[in-house]
């Protein structure tokens, strides 16, 4: 062993010794002493300790704040559901009640039918209710809604058959025009896959008086459709060289259609 190492030890030793017979008093002193020399570093390492605590704490409540924010999201979007099932079915109810209305106040015996299926080929020609024979339904009864004419049953079976819309080019239905003399033929155009059909009166004449909003309703000619059926309303009217034409918006959504009523018979 080197003799510096050898005085350091001893030095250290005489100091060990002297502190210890140091009185009470003075040891006391020099412990006040040290500690007030290392205050600081204390005080720090005390502050980094609340420092971390705090932080950890935080990130904690982030978490429970995160947690509880995916909570509501989920119950906001149940709710969400739940109100456009209520406004869905709140709908649903006030058209089956204008349904209703509509088959106890009708002069005619109604019988309800929904629509079982609609070839997108043939979309704006027919549709297939799911009613037939064994129900009272025969070719030519007139086939509405509570808004208006629908069009009239073509082919039939047991259980099903074949409804042949408005809209369709070939069906001819004798109309006349609310407030005036007019009367004409409503026939539908040739259907495309982009755009609707027109109804459209023929055979009325070069100068009536037509305005747009003037009902079309069904004039009971033919025997197939009776009288009174609205068909729809005016929307332009136009002379040509030998009759007047006019242009019509059906009184049915035949795009949204899902129930329908036969007319039977007269009530």
């Amino acid at each position: 062993m080197k003799s510096t190492s050898i005085a350091v030890i001893g030095i250290f030793a005489l100091l060990v010794m002297l502190v210890l017979l140091l009185p009470q008093a003075t040891k006391q002193q020099m412990q006040g002493a040290l500690f007030q020399w290392i205050a600081p570093v204390l005080r720090t390492g005390a502050s980094v300790g609340h420092e971390l605590g705090g932080v950890r704490g935080g990130l904690k409540r982030l978490d429970e704040l995160e947690r509880e924010n995916e909570r509501l999201y989920s119950e906001n979007e149940q709710l969400r559901a739940a109100n456009s099932l209520l406004r869905n079915l709140e709908t649903e109810v006030s058209r089956l009640n204008r349904a209703l209305g509509f088959r106890e106040q009708s002069p005619f015996k109604l019988l309800p039918a929904r629509i079982l299926s609609r070839e997108s080929a043939t979309w704006w020609n027919t549709c297939t209710i799911g009613c037939g024979s064994k129900d009272g339904i025969a070719p030519d009864m007139a086939v509405v809604t509570e808004n208006g004419l629908v069009g009239k049953v073509t082919t039939v079976g047991k259980d099903v058959a074949v409804v042949l819309l408005v809209s369709d080019e070939s069906l001819r239905v004798s109309v006349s025009i609310e407030g005036t003399q007019e009367q004409g033929i409503v026939s539908g155009t040739r259907a495309s896959s982009t755009y609707t059909p027109d109804l459209r009166i023929r055979f009325l004449s070069k100068t009536a008086n037509l305005q747009p909003g003037m009902k079309v309703l069904t004039a009971g000619a033919g025997g197939v459709f009776p009288s009174g059926l609205v068909v729809g309303t005016v929307k332009d009217f136009s002379a040509k060289e030998l009759e007047g034409i006019a242009t019509i918006v059906p009184a049915v959504d035949l795009a949204e259609i899902r129930d329908v009523f036969v007319i039977i018979r007269q009530k």
